[in-house]
């Protein structure tokens, strides 16, 4: 319960700036596994390596994640053609809660589940929402609380990158 209410408060007022992340192997994803909607593991460093991907760390409950979820379906829509992976990663909440979540609210790209906040801690990451730009070799590049021009100058980029 208090680790929920650490990511409320955040939420209303921790939206830091956005924050282009040094390229060194302590960016790694972590080798942890993350919950797909049918309750099959994955590895986060193998689904994402080999490609360029964008990962919302959000929740049902957060109203800024809400907010941002037009512009990554924009962005899903604008970018998949070239490689780019969208992949919401809901944090803190039982299966059933983002399973109901999302027969009401329609999304068009995967949702993952953290529901121990595994991933969200070992990517240090305390606040909803955080949008991370993974590069192809699984290294996050770019965190922001917001898509904006510079997360998008970002993953323009990763995308005309050689892989």
């Amino acid at each position: 319960m208090h680790r929920v209410f650490g990511f409320a408060l955040c939420a209303i007022g921790c939206a830091g700036t956005p924050a282009a992340v040094p390229h060194t192997s302590a960016n790694a994803l972590p080798a942890i596994d993350i919950t797909r909607l049918d309750g099959q593991a994955e590895s986060a460093r193998t689904l994402f390596i080999g490609s360029v991907a964008v990962i919302d760390l959000w929740a049902t409950w957060c109203t800024a994640c809400e907010q941002e979820r037009p512009k990554l379906e924009r962005l899903h829509a604008a970018y998949a053609a070239q490689g780019l992976r969208v992949v919401g990663l809901d944090v803190g909440e039982a299966p059933s809660v983002v399973s109901a979540y999302l027969s009401e609210n329609r999304i068009s790209y995967p949702i993952y589940l953290d529901p121990d906040f595994r991933m969200a801690d070992a990517l240090g990451e305390k606040r909803l929402p955080m949008i991370l730009i993974v590069d192809r070799s699984g290294r996050i590049v770019h965190r922001s609380p917001t898509l904006d021009a510079a997360v998008l100058a970002s993953i323009k980029s990763e995308l005309v990158s050689q892989p």
